[in-house]
């Protein structure tokens, strides 16, 4: 199965993919960690799409839905906001993962976006 397409480049030449304003990447975030940004309505189902903390190791150590904060069916981007909250007992990698809800179902694989955080206690 090809890898799906990570947001990796610039936000001004992004297209079609969400944009994370908080947290940045390398931040030290304490739970729960809050991520907010702006995503494309067709990133969301019901007004939410998959959030989720992965550790180094893959495993997943939260999930939760981010939510829409505008009408989810509105054209062009909606402000989302995510919480996720986690236990470490130590500072710990990790990635998190935004994720589109609802891809073509013959397409390619969900778009996503990853972002490299710090868990702290």
């Amino acid at each position: 199965m090809p890898e799906p397409p990570v947001s990796e480049v610039a936000p001004a030449q992004r297209t079609g993919v969400a944009t994370v304003t908080a947290p940045v990447a390398g931040a030290r975030v304490t739970s729960p960690l809050v991520a907010t940004g702006n995503a494309p309505g067709d990133w969301y189902f019901e007004a939410v799409f998959a959030a989720s903390l992965v550790g180094a190791d893959g495993k997943v150590l939260a999930e939760g839905p981010a939510r829409a904060q505008t009408d989810w069916t509105a054209p062009g981007d909606k402000a989302f906001v995510a919480e996720l909250p986690f236990t470490v007992a130590a500072d710990t990698p990790a990635t998190l993962v935004l994720q589109e809800d609802m891809p073509p179902e013959d397409g390619p694989p969900p778009r996503e976006v990853r972002v490299s955080v710090i868990l702290t206690k």
